[in-house]
């Protein structure tokens, strides 16, 4: 009896922490977002781009995340001739939903006609191809299907432990194998993305030209300029100068605020 209680509070503690886990704290409530949300899609049918921007953006300011709010945003910025803006609300999109063809279909576009052209993947290395994979679900994917497989094997353990009957033990055995392969994948995603999230920052030109200079100050050289829309790595910061690379391994140092943080 002891050890029938044992793993049954074990399973509904694993329960309870994962679902804390997964439940996102939002400040904004679903009918203030939902009334917004509606707004911002009304004005953009008026053609009253600048005002559905605002609206959207107030659901960014008060914590709302959705790959539907950047998306729009970036519709009306686009509608606005602000490319670099509007690619930088593209980019957040798909950062959410990377395999949402809407999202794709306008980034395309609009770094289309960016100025400077974003380069390609290169040579199709194993690299490459494991880019590719961490591509094709977002974080928050990621995290959702980890926490129910991790469920699902909770209760196959519970199962296993409880079982009174070989068979049934055999089967929650089987069960956890075949589980524990997706979950070591979807961990290993997760973690990747975390620590990328952690680490690596990325950002998009917003203003027209920018000189990227030799040092953080308007005294140094410049080394080469980059244009609205270009996505960058965000490699250092000092006071209001940030370092930044391109993908082609060019780096050096522009002013913060001419930089959207993706």
């Amino acid at each position: 009896m002891r050890k029938t209680r044992r793993a049954f509070a074990w399973i509904v503690l694993m329960f309870l922490v994962a679902v804390l886990a997964a439940v996102p704290a939002l400040a904004l409530s679903r009918d203030e977002a939902a009334r917004l949300f509606a707004e911002g899609n009304d004005l953009y049918t008026a053609g009253k781009y600048e005002e559905a921007a605002g609206r959207y953006q107030q659901m960014v300011d008060q914590g709302f995340r959705s790959e539907a709010v950047h998306f729009n945003r970036g519709n009306a910025l686009f509608k606005l001739n602000r490319l670099g803006p509007a690619i930088l609300e593209y980019e957040r999109a798909a950062r959410l939903a990377p395999l949402d063809e809407d999202v794709q279909a306008n980034l395309q576009y609009a770094r289309s006609m960016t100025a400077d052209k974003p380069s390609e993947g290169g040579a199709r290395t194993t690299a490459f191809f494991m880019e590719r994979l961490l591509e094709l679900t977002s974080a928050d994917q990621d995290a959702a299907f980890f926490t129910g497989v991790y469920l699902a094997l909770g209760a196959l353990a519970g199962l296993r432990i409880l079982a009174r009957g070989v068979r049934w033990r055999r089967v929650a055995i089987a069960g956890m194998i075949v589980l524990s392969l997706p979950l070591a994948v979807s961990g290993a995603s997760l973690a990747i993305k975390m620590y990328r999230a952690a680490t690596l920052r990325q950002a998009v030109v917003l203003r027209a030209r920018v000189d990227v200079l030799s040092g953080p100050g308007e005294d140094n050289t410049t080394l080469f300029t980059v244009h609205e829309g270009l996505r960058l790595e965000v490699r250092d910061r000092q006071g209001s100068w940030s370092r930044v690379s391109l993908d082609n391994g060019l780096s050096g140092w522009v002013p913060a605020e001419t930089l959207g943080t993706i």
